[in-house]
């Protein structure tokens, strides 16, 4: 995935249903207590970083921890549904299992849901489209952070992506170097 600029990259908040390992994919769980505490502390990071734009999914939970940030920074917002985590067909809203890792090692689609496959070339396209300039902040889902790690040599890795860590990427010919803030 060639990408020329540095960018941000933000997991939303917790969510009600992370709390309890339930799987969300595309079902819009709310952010917990937790959750809306860490948008607001990852927008305190990010409020001194050149953030001109933010392009978020529209899941509520990406959407509020987008809010957050945009209000911190004056950055303008936008949304690409694009930027949705994974459909995970019929396992969206049962609790999380083994299937989730076979999922996302590419060894198992989900009834009724996205091709781990089809998913990461959405999502790497939909990146591609957001940073087409400095100063942009994506707001997503760890599964984003997942394909684009299958698609660019990223140190450190950060993988399980936490939630609300707010990092700065900086990629480069042979390697993309991702800096926590805080």
């Amino acid at each position: 995935m060639k990408i020329g600029h540095r960018f941000w990259f933000l997991r939303h908040g917790e969510t009600t249903w992370n709390a309890i390992g339930k799987t969300q994919g595309q079902l819009d769980a709310p952010l917990s207590d937790l959750g809306r505490a860490q948008a607001a502390e990852a927008a305190r990071l990010l409020a001194s970083e050149p953030i001109s734009r933010i392009v978020a999914s529209p899941l509520s939970r990406a959407r509020h921890t987008a809010e957050a940030a945009a209000e911190a920074t004056g950055a303008a917002l936008e949304f690409d549904p694009d930027l949705m985590e994974c459909h995970l067909g019929e396992l969206q809203g049962q609790p999380r299992g083994e299937f989730v890792r076979e999922y996302f090692e590419g060894t198992w689609n989900p009834p009724g849901g996205e091709p781990y496959a089809a998913f990461a070339a959405r999502v790497r396209a939909a990146m591609m489209r957001a940073v087409t300039g400095p100063g942009v902040l994506i707001v997503a889902h760890g599964g984003l952070w997942h394909a684009a790690c299958g698609a660019a040599s990223i140190t450190p890795r950060l993988w399980p992506m936490p939630n609300a860590l707010p990092i700065r990427v900086t990629p480069g010919p042979a390697e993309w170097r991702a800096e926590p803030l805080g």
